[in-house]
This record gives C-alpha cells, sequence and structure tokens, in this order.
C-alpha cells in the first residue's frame, strides 16, 4: 500500500505505506521523486525507533554522522542536547547546510515529546516561489551570490555578541551560493533563510531589503505547510528546494525530536 493526500496546493503530502514496506526501501523512487514535487511528507503516528529512521534513511540517502549514529536529540535542554544554544536558531527560516559546499539533501525528524504551546514546523517550497516570480524578477536575480554563515543566524539570537561569540562562529565553515540555485532536474528554487549574511557586490542596505523581500515573498501563506505535530509522527522533507523553521515555544519546555540528516549530494549552480 502507498498512498499520498495532498495537505496543501504547494506544499505538504500525508504518505501513508505499510511500515516494513517504508523502512525496507520498497518506496524510495516514489518518495525522493515526491520530495521535489511536494516539498514535504508526512507519516503520522509512525512511532519510528532510532533504528527504523536510520534504516529507512538510508534507503533514500547517505545519512550525516551527527548525534548517535546519525540520530541527533534536537532540544532547548542542555542537559539533552549539547547543541541546545545552537537550535534557538531553529525558530528562524533556513536552509540545513547552507553553510556547507553541498546543503543537505534532506531532513527528517520524529516527534518523541512535545511542547505544550507552539512547536509547529513550518515548510516552504522555494520552487513555487521562485517559478512565481515575474520574469524580469527571475532576470535580475541571474548572477547574484550571497554569502552564508552561522554569524548571520546566531546575530537573530545573540543581536550583540562578545568578540568570543564572533570568533567562536566565525571558526565554522562559511560559503558562497547563487541566490538562485539551478538545479540538475530542470527547476530552479530560492537559496534563502537566516544563515544569508550579506549579497555580495550591494551595499548593506540594498543587501538587507533583497534578502527580506525575497524571504517574505517565498513564505506566504500559499507556499508554506505547517506540521502540527503529535507525537510519533515522522516528517520528512527535500532540504534542496525548501526553507523550514519551528514555530515558536518555551525555552524551558522539554520538546524533543530525533533527528537524521542526508548528505548533499548537488553543488549549487
Amino acid at each position: 500500500m502507498f498512498k499520498t493526500i495532498d495537505l496543501s496546493a504547494r506544499a505538504g503530502s500525508e504518505i501513508r505505506a505499510d511500515r516494513a514496506g517504508l523502512i525496507n526501501g520498497d518506496y524510495s523512487k516514489e518518495i525522493e521523486k515526491l520530495l521535489v514535487e511536494r516539498s514535504a511528507l508526512v507519516f503520522r503516528e509512525l512511532f519510528l525507533t532510532d533504528q527504523e529512521q536510520l534504516q529507512f534513511a538510508k534507503t533514500i540517502g547517505k545519512v550525516v554522522p551527527l548525534g548517535e549514529d546519525g540520530v541527533s536529540k534536537i532540544s532547548l535542554d542542555p542537559k539533552v542536547s549539547d547543541s541546545a544554544d545552537y537550535t534557538r536558531g531553529a525558530f528562524f527560516w533556513h536552509i540545513d547546510g547552507a553553510n556547507d559546499a553541498l546543503p543537505a539533501k534532506a531532513t527528517m525528524l520524529t516527534a518523541k515529546v512535545l511542547s505544550d504551546e507552539g512547536g509547529d514546523t513550518l515548510i516552504c517550497n522555494t520552487y513555487a516561489a521562485y517559478e512565481d516570480l515575474p520574469e524580469t524578477e527571475k532576470k535580475a536575480l541571474a548572477g547574484i551570490k550571497v554569502r552564508h554563515a552561522l554569524e548571520a543566524t546566531q546575530r537573530l539570537v545573540h543581536p550583540q555578541p562578545t568578540a568570543a561569540q564572533l570568533t567562536r562562529w566565525r571558526g565554522r565553515p562559511s560559503q558562497t551560493h547563487p541566490l538562485v540555485w539551478a538545479h540538475g532536474h530542470g527547476a530552479s528554487s530560492l537559496l534563502l533563510g537566516a544563515t544569508c549574511l550579506y549579497v555580495h557586490d550591494m551595499s548593506y542596505e540594498d543587501s538587507s531589503m533583497l534578502l527580506s523581500r525575497l524571504q517574505d515573498w517565498a513564505t506566504q501563506d500559499q507556499y508554506v505547510y505547517r506540521h502540527k505535530w503529535k507525537v510519533g509522527d515522522f516528517l520528512l522533507w527535500d532540504n534542496t528546494g525548501t526553507m523550514h523553521r519551528a514555530d515558536t515555544y518555551a525555552l524551558d519546555s522539554k520538546r524533543l525530536m530525533h533527528r537524521t540528516t542526508l548528505h548533499g549530494e548537488e553543488p549549487v549552480s
């Protein structure tokens, strides 16, 4: 059994499939195709174990070895996650791995503990957002390049950083990418988000306005799928043609997600 139910017009589909077939990769080709077409795929109350999540992940890509054998605990509780402070950056629209030469292919989460309020995950389809831009705008964006860095994200969380914080952030990888990602399958997407530090060869004023205006455009309701979690839900999204963020929730919440990320496979061009 493999059935899809679209949850909004431009992004998000629920997948109903037999558990064993899903985990064993029987539907890997269909899932990879749907990821590009629908941006985010939802498997309701699947209750995957970490081992099952990893087994499934390996059917559609190569797992990034973060956390325990590829499963990271995503929490704002420093007793649970040693990257809790960085996790606060997830409240802002972003792309995983935008600071790397190859941004992550896909990201997946299993909900273990939910916040009392907030904590939805929002995913916007940056293929659709680019497609709908006027042709004059598309021509104007051609050739524009953007610097992506951890500093940009962390300045949203810590707007007046210390020298020590800046030194630590700037010790992490940063990367320049085209603003428009022309993919090998023929479609193009916008590469935006909280990692954007500045636009090359553009004043600060013009750079910040361009990035803000395009992000406003790409995150309009018609391009966004909002996932309201239930414990056990499994959510998978195409990281190369989307942005995502977590809706705000209490900083002392015990919200816990188990995340697996897939290595990037396509250079940004």
